[in-house]
C-alpha cells in the first residue's frame, strides 16, 4: 500500500514524542532525505510541538531522543543516509542537546549542505581531562585543612558549640550542647572542577559551585546570622526565630576582588548568587520568598523571579525580570544551561567546571548560543555538540583548550 502525506505525518508526531521504533526511525531519515518539502514540513511540526511541549521525560527517553537528534543532524548535514544501528555514537553524548537561539529544526535544516563538523582534536596523550565531581576542603577555626574528599563519613570535629559531621558528600553542623559559647569559623573551599554542599546550624543549606567558598560561624548567635560567599552558591535559608519571637535575618556579605560585592538580606526563601572575580556582573537570582540586596549604589527589593544584576565596571544595579531561573540553578542540577550566552561565557563555566585553561583565536563570532549540556559529560564529546553549531571548533593540547572560529573542511 502507498503511503500518503498523513501516514508521514503521523510518522513524524510518534518522532517529536520519542516513540519511533529503529525502523520508523530509518523511515523518518530517508524520507526527509528524499525533499526538501518533506524537510520543511518537520521543521514546521518540530516548531509547533517545541511550543506546546511540556511533559516530563525519564532519562532513558532523554538518551533516545538526544541521540536520535545528534544523528539526525549528521545525516543530513553529510547529504547521506547511514543506518543508525550501524553508527558508533559516544554513549555520553546521548543525553546532550545543543540548540542555537532559533528553533533546533530550522537551524539544522539551514546548514543541510555543510560538511559534518570534524571531530574535536586531542593532543593529550598521557592527561585526562575529567569532569569536576564533589571535591572541597573544610579549613577548621584553628587553621587546619581536611580535603573531604579524602575522608570518611561520619564525624570530623567540634568547633565551638557544634558537631561537624561529612555524610555523604556532604557537611553537616549540629548543635552539640557542648557548654562552649565561643564563635568560632570555619571555612568550606571547592576547587576548580569541584563542587559541595554544606548545611549550617540553623538547617539552612548551600550548595558551592566550582572555585567558590564560603565562611560561616559554626553555631549562630546574637540577634542576626552572616555568612561570607566568593564564587558561586544557591541557598536554601531555614527561618530562625529568636527569644520573644523576632525573626532572625540572615546575611550574605559577596566577596568581589573588585570591592564591595553587596550584601544579600533575607529571612526564609531560596536564590542563587553568581559573583565570580572573571566575570563581568554580580547576579542575585531569587527564586522563593524575597531578599534585599544592599550594594553601594543603592538597595533594591526582589520577588521571585527577578534578578539584581550589577556591573563591575560602572557598579551600577538594576533589577531583570522574566529571567531564565532554570539556566540560572542548572549547574546545582548537574546541567549547563546557556541562554543566549557568548562562546566565551560558555568556555569561563566548562574552564570552571572541567579545570582547564580556554585560549582563543582571532575571529569568533558573537553570536548567542542556547542550550542544554549535561556537566557529566566527557569534555571531548561535550566540544564536539559544540563544534555542530559550526560557529566555534576546539583543539585540547594539555590542560589548554584551543577555541577557534569554525573552519569547513
Amino acid at each position: 500500500m502507498e503511503k500518503d502525506k498523513t501516514y508521514y505525518e503521523q510518522l513524524f508526531a510518534r518522532y517529536l514524542d520519542d516513540e519511533c521504533t529503529p525502523e520508523e526511525l530509518e523511515e523518518v531519515l530517508d524520507y526527509i532525505g528524499k525533499d526538501e518539502a518533506n524537510r520543511l514540513v518537520l521543521e514546521q511540526m518540530q516548531a509547533a510541538h517545541s511550543q506546546s511541549f511540556s511533559r516530563e521525560v525519564s532519562s532513558e527517553e532523554s538518551e533516545w531522543s538526544e541521540r536520535v537528534r545528534l544523528e539526525l543532524l549528521k545525516r543530513t548535514n553529510a547529504g547521506i543516509v547511514v543506518p543508525f544501528y550501524k553508527r558508533k555514537l559516544p554513549g555520553v553524548a546521548a543525553a546532550v542537546m545543543l540548540l542555537l537561539v532559533s528553533t533546533t529544526a530550522y537551524y539544522y535544516f539551514n546548514y543541510k549542505n555543510k560538511p559534518v563538523a570534524p571531530p574535536v582534536t586531542s593532543e593529550n596523550k598521557n592527561e585526562t581531562i575529567t569532569p569536576g565531581g564533589n571535591k572541597a576542603t573544610l579549613t577548621l577555626a584553628d587553621g587546619a585543612v581536611i580535603d573531604l574528599s579524602e575522608t570518611e563519613n561520619g564525624n570530623l570535629a567540634f568547633q565551638g558549640n557544634a558537631k561537624v559531621i561529612k555524610l555523604e558528600d556532604q557537611l553537616n553542623y549540629t548543635t552539640a550542647n557542648t557548654k562552649n559559647n565561643s564563635i568560632t569559623y570555619n571555612t568550606v573551599t571547592t576547587p576548580r572542577g569541584g563542587q559541595y554542599v554544606v548545611v549550617l546550624s540553623d538547617g539552612s543549606k548551600v550548595w558551592l559551585n566550582a572555585a567558590s567558598s564560603l565562611k560561616f560561624p559554626t553555631t549562630f548567635k546574637g540577634t542576626d546570622r552572616q555568612v561570607e560567599l566568593t564564587g558561586e552558591g544557591y541557598f536554601e535559608i531555614a527561618k530562625s526565630i529568636l527569644p520573644g519571637g523576632k525573626k532572625q535575618p540572615f546575611y550574605v556579605n559577596v566577596h568581589s576582588a573588585t570591592g564591595n560585592g553587596g550584601t544579600i538580606e533575607v529571612l526564609g526563601t531560596h536564590f542563587n548568587i553568581m559573583a565570580y572575580d572573571e566575570e563581568a556582573e554580580i547576579n542575585t537570582t531569587l527564586l522563593e520568598g524575597s531578599v534585599k540586596v544592599n550594594m553601594p549604589d543603592k538597595t533594591v527589593f526582589l520577588t521571585p523571579g527577578q534578578q539584581a544584576h550589577v556591573t563591575k565596571s560602572d557598579k551600577k544595579t538594576e533589577v531583570l525580570t522574566g529571567v531564565d531561573i532554570e539556566s540560572v540553578i542548572a549547574w546545582k542540577n548537574g546541567e549547563f544551561r546557556f541562554d543566549n550566552m557568548d562562546v566565551k561565557a560558555i568556555m569561563r563555566q566548562i574552564g570552571r567546571w572541567y579545570d582547564v585553561n580556554i585560549v582563543y583565536e582571532a575571529g569568533l563570532p558573537e553570536t548567542g548560543l542556547s542550550g542544554k549540556i549535561e556537566r557529566k559529560k566527557n569534555i571531548e564529546q561535550l566540544l564536539e555538540i559544540l563544534e555542530t553549531t559550526h560557529k566555534v571548533q576546539f583543539n585540547i593540547k594539555g590542560k589548554n583548550i584551543i577555541v577557534s572560529p569554525y573552519k569547513e573542511s
